[in-house]
């Protein structure tokens, strides 16, 4: 399920491959977050992106200090590392682990509002809709699709595209070096690009202008201590 927006942008592009829809935001939402990583729904939007932009900070600060600190750890455990839930780190942290390498990947557009409610939208609205249609141009289910569904989806896109896209540039005018070190944006559009068939140039240059907070960092184990 989709854990950030060019994750959601493929589901929404390739509808057919999604069935059942799931939310992960709603059970990234199961219990409250720490007060670090809350951004205000309501509100001015200058200071939503900021506290987004602030949440990101932290979490690729964090993703940096784990060079020294995953030694300390027994067995590492992300939600008590990142100072957040097990409900939450599930979505959010994906560890990988191959041979001497560990690589850990985050997914911070998790954090934005605009994101969750599109997310959130796409598993409980677009999705049924998409697959109650059928081929019939006046069946009702088609034409709530198109005329209701996917207009609306399209809308809440574009305002998790504005949201993240602002709080990326927010960090990159800040001279985060720790962001801009860790930032997987290119990654984790190519990982989802590769979903759509071969000759799909149209798409993959769509895919390049989809924004992302995604963090990734990879660690040598051997010079970890473990």
């Amino acid at each position: 399920m989709p854990s950030s927006l060019p994750a959601l942008a493929a589901h929404i592009a390739l509808p057919h491959q999604s069935w059942p829809c799931h939310s992960v935001s709603q059970d990234f939402l199961d219990e409250v977050l720490v007060p670090a990583y809350r951004v205000p729904i309501r509100g001015p939007q200058e200071r939503t992106i900021q506290q987004l932009a602030d949440g990101v900070a932290l979490l690729a600060d964090r993703l940096e200090r784990l060079q020294q600190a995953y030694s300390h750890w027994r067995k590492f455990e992300p939600s008590a590392y990142f100072d957040l839930r097990p409900c939450q780190a599930g979505p959010l942290v994906r560890t990988e682990r191959l041979g001497a390498t560990l690589d850990v990947t985050l997914h911070a557009d998790l954090l934005s509002p605009a994101f969750r409610t599109a997310e959130r939208f796409w598993a409980r609205e677009f999705c049924p809709a998409y697959h109650a249609a059928s081929d019939k141009q006046d069946d009702p289910y088609t034409v709530h699709f198109f005329r209701r569904a996917l207009p609306a989806m399209q809308r809440r896109m574009q305002l998790a595209r504005e949201e993240i896209s602002a709080a990326g540039e927010l960090l990159f005018q800040r001279g985060d070096l720790t962001f801009l070190s860790t930032a997987a944006a290119p990654d984790e559009r190519e990982r989802h690009i590769q979903r759509f068939p071969p000759g799909e140039e149209d798409i993959a240059l769509v895919f390049l202008e989809i924004p992302t907070l995604t963090l990734s960092r990879s660690f040598d184990l051997l010079e970890i201590g473990t």
